[in-house]
Parts: C-alpha cells; sequence; structure tokens
C-alpha cells in the first residue's frame, strides 16, 4: 500500500486514512486490487474497509483538496457510500460502453471489482432504470447471435441461465426463435460436416450435438439420419 490521507484526531475525535495499493499489483485470491480505508475512532477502535481502488483514489483526492472533512464516523462512512455509488454508476456505464450485460453479470463485475452487496444492488437497478441494462434485449441479441452459430437450444438455455436469465423469462422462447424443423435442420447441417471414419461414428455424432446444445433426442435422430443418408450414398 502506498500514500496516505489522515484526519484529525484532535479535533474531531475520528482519524482515518486512504491507502492505495501499488500499481501494477494484485491481492491474493482477489480479481482485483484494493484500496483500503483505516478508520480510527475511541468508541470503535480502527477499522479497516476494504474499497476499489476507484472510490480509494476519489477519497483521496477529495481529503487532499479539503472537499472531504468528515467531523464523524457516520458522517465518513455517508461520504464512502456516495463516492462508492458514483464510482460504481460510472464503472457501469465503462463496462457497457464496450458491450451489452446482463443484470447478473454486472452484478458479478462490481462485485469481483469490490463494491459492497449494497452498492450492487443500487448501482443494477439504477442501471435497469436508465435502460443501460435490459435482460430481456440481452438475451434476444444473445439468442440470435448463437442460433447463427449453430448453438442448440439446451446449450443457449444453459449459457443464459449462467448470465443470471432464466429462458423461461425471455419473451417466445424458444417458439419465436426456432421451430422444431430448424433446429434438426441445423442439427443435421452441422452434422453432415462431420469427418466420420466408420468407426463409433453413432456416438461421436451424438457426443458433438449433445456439447452443441442440441436436445438428446434430437442428436440421436440426427446421428441415424446422416448414417442412414451415407450409407444410401454408397
Amino acid at each position: 500500500m502506498t500514500r496516505a490521507t489522515k484526519g484529525d484526531w484532535p479535533k474531531t475525535g475520528l482519524d482515518w486514512e486512504v491507502l492505495l495499493p501499488q500499481r501494477g499489483t494484485r491481492s491474493l485470491g482477489q480479481s482485483a486490487p484494493r484500496g483500503e480505508v483505516v478508520v480510527r475512532t475511541a468508541q470503535h477502535g480502527e477499522e479497516h474497509i476494504s474499497v476499489p481502488v476507484s472510490v480509494a483514489r476519489s477519497l483521496d483526492a477529495k481529503a487532499r483538496g479539503r472537499e472531504l472533512l468528515p467531523s464523524s464516523r457516520a458522517e465518513l462512512l455517508y461520504a464512502m457510500g456516495e463516492v462508492s455509488r458514483k464510482c460504481a454508476m460510472e464503472r457501469s456505464a465503462a463496462l457497457i460502453k464496450r458491450r451489452d450485460y446482463s443484470v447478473g453479470e454486472l452484478s458479478e463485475r462490481l462485485r469481483r471489482d469490490g463494491y459492497a452487496p449494497q452498492t450492487v444492488e443500487h448501482t443494477c437497478k439504477r442501471s435497469v432504470e436508465c435502460g443501460l441494462v435490459d435482460d430481456v434485449r440481452f438475451a434476444d441479441a444473445f439468442i440470435r447471435s448463437k442460433l447463427s452459430q449453430g448453438w442448440g437450444r439446451v446449450r443457449i438455455e444453459r449459457e443464459l441461465s449462467r448470465r443470471g436469465i432464466k429462458a423461461s423469462d425471455v419473451p417466445g422462447w424458444p417458439e419465436l426463435y426456432l421451430s422444431q424443423e430448424s433446429e434438426e435442420e441445423t442439427a443435421f447441417e452441422l452434422a453432415s460436416r462431420r469427418r466420420l471414419t466408420g468407426k463409433n461414428d453413432y456416438e461421436k455424432i451424438v457426443r458433438f450435438l449433445s456439447t452443441r446444445g442440441f436436445p438428446l433426442g434430437l442428436a440421436t435422430r440426427t446421428a441415424r439420419r446422416v448414417l442412414d443418408e451415407r450409407e444410401g450414398l454408397g
């Protein structure tokens, strides 16, 4: 940790400092470096509060510029919360500028950055209200993109779930996105491109289609169809 901003114990009964990690360092077991606010009061003793680096830098700058001169622990904690929410919103906007996020993904990124649960919840709620994130919009684009890449229904549903979205909550899924016929044809087209050796071809096709996210029943039907057609050509 480097640099410290100290409070004024004699006047306020409060002593605090902001510690910043050295550039390029990464804390053990954490996904990102953290800053730290050390708060000392007669009533609560010494407290160490981990905060995202952006929050620590902002608090440090405000203290050095004498914009932040708390007269009590409660006032300091309130100011920290305000700074944290502002930094979290800025972080969200920066992330979403690069690509769309689901609420679940955004929540996870902020949590990994070190934001407190209540700050994460507040930021995600505000991001939804502002239209920065929208799970329906995200899911629609995600589904269409993955279908174009040959993903099957099961894999799409699984990956949506990993992003905090239930496929059953997506309007029109799966009827508006794919029919049984289109799914069967996609599976057949993908399987037909596979190079077969004559050894365990049926199992290989089923396994391949299953890993692509196609239902097992569809995978087995497609494997039989591909092998039957190749035998017919032979």
